[in-house]
Formats: structure tokens, C-alpha cells, sequence
């Protein structure tokens, strides 16, 4: 049984690697189908909430706090060698934003990875504030 669910697990990881090759091939926030796709279904729907990355802008945090602004190839390079490695995902979130906070910004979702500290709606609503101010710089923009 524990072989069955081994040889399962590596029998996704292999179909998910292969569709996970055609994503992040640039920084360009506005995620392409593929990438769309691929979001879809690396967060269950639970860790979605509903939302439904296709035709979406993200912008993506890293860092352990958090508090690092990066590009769609950082991402899912991460997300390709902890597969390559691993057959695991990586540790990542999404946190879909309000419809003030797209205004703000013209992104959609916040994705979030390989965090220690938990991202809190008051740590989105800096992010939103530091981006709309144009603070912070979007890699790709």
C-alpha cells in the first residue's frame, strides 16, 4: 500500500513538473494560462478560497518575513527544483485581495513563499500601501 501511494505521488509530481516547465519564464506580473492553469491546481480549493488565477496579476513576497518583493521566475524556479528534489510543494500561499486593494495597485492576488513569519491581513495592507506609493518596485514592471 505505502509503495501505491509512492508511485501516485511521483505520478503527479511528474505530470505537475512537466506543466510546471512552461511557467515562469519571465517576470511579467500578468500570469499566462499556463501559469494559471498550473495555480489552479498547486492550491487546493480550500487554500483558494474560490479565487481562480486565470487572467490575474500577482505579485509574489519571499523571504521569511515576507517581506521581499520578487518575480514570477524566482517562484516557480522554486517550485521546479523543490519538485525535481522533493515530489513536495513548496511552502506558498495565496491571498486573494480585495476589490479596494486591486484598485489601489492593479494586482489581483498576493502569493507568498518560503515564509517563516505568517502573513496577516495588516502585513497585505502594507504591502498594498507600499506598492500603490510606489515604494516598493514589481521585478518585470
Amino acid at each position: 500500500m505505502k509503495n501505491y501511494l509512492h508511485l501516485l505521488l511521483l505520478m503527479a509530481s511528474m505530470g505537475m513538473f512537466a506543466q510546471a516547465d512552461r511557467c515562469g519564464l519571465d517576470n511579467n506580473p500578468m500570469l499566462t494560462d499556463e501559469e494559471a492553469a498550473f495555480l489552479n491546481e498547486y492550491f487546493s480549493e480550500l487554500d483558494r478560497k474560490g479565487f481562480d488565477f486565470t487572467g490575474k496579476k500577482v505579485l509574489i513576497l519571499g523571504g521569511s518575513a515576507g517581506s521581499r518583493l520578487c518575480g514570477k521566475q524566482d517562484y516557480f524556479n522554486s517550485i521546479k527544483s523543490r519538485i525535481e528534489q522533493t515530489t513536495l510543494p513548496i511552502a506558498s500561499s495565496p491571498y486573494p485581495l480585495t476589490e479596494e486593494e486591486k484598485a489601489q495597485t492593479g494586482y489581483d492576488a498576493v502569493l507568498t513563499f518560503w515564509n517563516k513569519v505568517p502573513m496577516t491581513r495588516a502585513k497585505i495592507k502594507r504591502v498594498v500601501r507600499r506598492v500603490a506609493e510606489g515604494i516598493w518596485e514589481v521585478p518585470g514592471v
